[in-house]
């Protein structure tokens, strides 16, 4: 799949001339951006001379005011908090797969949008620098100036993540006896089955960005869905979203169950709405006892390496991500909590159609 553009994921270029204070207005910003739970890396791209991991000096210092620092150029050189035995082979969009920000200092032909800083004396950015977004003027206010510009950016360019969703019809249906997915709707349109209700659903949010995961007959209106085919390493809905963050890993996931059919557009549009810089997911909890929904939920393209690593250490609970202090697991308003209600046998199904209004 080809990487998303550079205006499209959360990298920042902070650029001026000599003297600008590029170093120390990202200085400023950090502790502003790490308060706010943001996760960022400052890359300092392209610099002379410069003395690294030194008390006092530029590394240093944003180390210390809570960046993680690299140095992409003539050398390279990494200092991550947290993780001392990774090297430094990150490229800026791989970088941007793991943090929240990237600020990308110093070098003005970076082709990423950059906001240019001002020195005293003007600087004004030549004709040959490019994605220039905002000119700031050296003043006592330009680090609150450029802090709420970032966050507006930062906040569009969350939302600027393609969406995709991943319907999870692989399931055996052994307690239901037959799959659950070419279930009828009894209160749709003849041959409405609970997977063309959920397709149906979602089609206006997100248009045909739909895969399936799971063997099984699908209806012939769907037939047009890519169809994931499983992750033999693992098992149950992990193999699902593991298969759709390998083949798509720079959009973000909506994972579906096959079993919900109460599934609202309000739920799909609440979810949705969740998202927000410094959470890669949405994992919601039916009740305030702290027990997660991880199947009628979001997961932004950070999660994949989180993912990864639950395969690699043997569970196959996909709920056990919601621990992971990015994932957001906020209480489901009362009125779409139907929507996370799932059916597996021939009895809860009864139920749940006697139970429904006239």
């Amino acid at each position: 799949m080809p990487e998303q553009p550079a205006t499209r994921l959360p990298i920042l270029g902070i650029c001026g001339l000599s003297g600008a204070g590029k170093t120390t207005l990202i200085e400023a910003l950090l502790p502003e951006l790490v308060q706010r739970g943001l996760r960022v890396a400052v890359v300092k791209h392209d610099c002379r001379n410069l003395v690294v991991d030194i008390p006092g000096k530029d590394g240093d210092r944003l180390y210390r005011a809570g960046a993680d620092v690299f140095l992409l150029g003539g050398e390279e050189f990494v200092r991550l908090h947290g993780d001392a035995g990774a090297s430094f082979g990150f490229q800026l969009s791989q970088l941007a797969r793991r943090y929240d920000l990237v600020l990308v200092e110093g070098h003005g032909q970076t082709p990423v949008p950059k906001v240019w800083l001002l020195a005293n004396d003007g600087g004004m950015p030549s004709t040959d620098v490019e994605a220039v977004l905002k000119v700031f003027s050296r003043g006592e206010t330009r680090a609150a100036q450029v802090l709420d510009f970032l966050l507006q950016w930062l906040q569009e360019i969350w939302r600027q993540t393609p969406v995709w969703a991943c319907v999870l019809i692989g399931g055996r249906s052994s307690r239901m006896g037959r799959p659950k997915h070419l279930l009828e709707k009894e209160e749709a349109t003849a041959g409405s089955t609970w997977l063309e209700h959920t397709v149906g659903l979602l089609q206006p949010l997100i248009g045909d960005q739909i895969a399936l995961s799971g063997g099984g007959l699908v209806p012939q209106s769907l037939a047009h869905l890519p169809r994931l085919p499983d992750v033999p390493e693992a098992r149950g809905p992990l193999t699902g979203i593991l298969a759709a963050m390998r083949w798509q890993p720079a959009v973000s996931w909506l994972l579906i169950a096959c079993d919900m059919p109460d599934i609202s557009t309000e739920a799909l549009t609440w979810l949705l709405a969740q998202r927000q810089p410094g959470y890669w997911g949405t994992v919601p909890c039916l009740q305030e006892n702290g027990y997660v929904e991880p199947l009628l939920a979001h997961y932004d393209y950070r999660c994949g390496p989180l993912f990864e690593e639950l395969l690699a250490s043997g569970s196959l609970r996909i709920g056990q991500i919601a621990r992971q202090g990015k994932i957001e697991t906020p209480l489901i308003p009362l009125q779409i909590r139907s929507s996370w209600h799932n059916i597996n046998t021939p009895l809860e199904l009864a139920e749940s159609r006697q139970a429904r209004p006239v």
